[in-house]
């Protein structure tokens, strides 16, 4: 693969990242994943979801088409090259029975369709289509590259959310009233299965070695992983105490550089539980479709650093500068999206001013 970032490259910036997960960066750390200039008509979209192994796309081909558009790609700051297999959110959910629909831009399951929560029996399936997909092209991957692009985890999920779709978000909500303790059953049997699925995940992405990385930018080198609930937007934060802070307490206690998804307004009430949670390192700060963007929300900004946690936001050039004006750079890490493809060019001649 004809990178345009060298082995050199590739160790600045895992020592940067160590150093600002120890709090030693004192400079603003930004990451910025550009286009070449000459390929901007021409190239996807780098997120796009991977695309279904089949006969007439089997792996291999995945990977073919993922490393011509990385060819294509430069990276600044602490951004780095990396792939993830992105079959959408969630994935664990098809692991247990769940049908996965795709199509070219969103993902759904299907609910299982049983009558009682009783029904519902999660199990390591080790014959199962989407894990034996995903074990296959995660292999694949660390081998081509060999730890010159990061291989990160798929979107496992939060338990609550696994559980959703495996029950469905109307049924499930009901369930939480009125067989609470089954429900907590299942979320402690799920997250047992999510532990497993994990250690499968970082041993075939060599993660002891070359360390982690997923679906957001963030790279730790050693067990990293975003944790979420999107099902907690439903729900006060009496049930979240009851039903998620256990699952995100053990998962946080589990790993040794966990992150959560705060994805969405309606997510704040429960960012004192959250930030409460002892081993958590930080909080990827998403205010939502439709809501100002995160340089805004400089007091959610602001309580997220006075708690001790990391920060992670995706923010144009100015949002960065504004952030940085009143609550300064450390312990923020800013992923430019200033635009969808932004252009190798102006990436490098705003790196060069920001003296990265």
């Amino acid at each position: 693969m004809n990178l345009r970032f060298s082995e050199q490259d590739m160790q600045r910036v895992k020592q940067d990242w160590i150093d600002w997960w120890s709090g030693t960066i004192e400079r603003p750390f930004f990451g910025i994943e550009a286009i070449d200039d000459s390929a901007i008509e021409t190239l996807a979209t780098y997120y796009e979801v991977t695309a279904v192994e089949s006969d007439e796309m089997p792996a291999e081909r995945i990977l073919d088409q993922i490393e011509q558009f990385g060819e294509g790609i430069h990276w600044f700051g602490g951004a780095f090259p990396k792939f993830w297999p992105n079959y959408g959110p969630g994935l664990m959910a098809a692991f247990l029975g769940s049908k996965l629909n795709i199509q070219s831009d969103t993902v759904w399951f299907d609910p299982l369709g049983v009558e009682q929560l009783s029904e519902i029996q999660p199990r390591f399936d080790l014959h199962n289509l989407w894990w034996q997909r995903v074990q296959k092209l995660t292999t694949l991957a660390a081998r081509r590259w060999d730890g010159k692009v990061m291989v990160g985890f798929t979107d496992l999920g939060g338990n609550l959310d696994i559980l959703a779709s495996l029950r469905g978000s109307e049924k499930l909500l009901l369930d939480l009233s009125d067989s609470p303790e089954e429900v907590l059953g299942l979320l402690t049997e799920i997250t047992r299965l999510w532990m497993k699925y994990y250690d499968q995940l970082f041993n075939l992405t060599n993660g002891k070695e070359w360390g982690t990385s997923g679906w957001s930018p963030l790279w730790a080198p050693g067990k990293l992983y975003m944790l979420q609930s999107d099902f907690s937007y439903m729900i006060s934060p009496r049930m979240f105490k009851r039903f998620v802070l256990p699952d995100l307490t053990a998962c946080c206690d589990f790993l040794e550089y966990p992150f959560y998804h705060l994805d969405g307004i309606g997510q704040l009430n429960h960012l004192d539980q959250i930030l409460a949670i002892p081993n958590l390192r930080g909080i990827q700060w998403i205010p939502g479709a439709g809501q100002p963007e995160p340089e805004e929300w400089l007091d959610v900004l602001k309580k997220i650093r006075t708690a001790g946690k990391l920060c992670q936001v995706y923010v144009s050039r100015a949002g960065m500068e504004k952030i940085i004006s009143v609550l300064g750079c450390k312990g923020f890490y800013f992923h430019i999206n200033e635009d969808l493809m932004i252009t190798a060019s102006k990436a490098r001649e705003f790196a060069a001013d920001i003296g990265d």
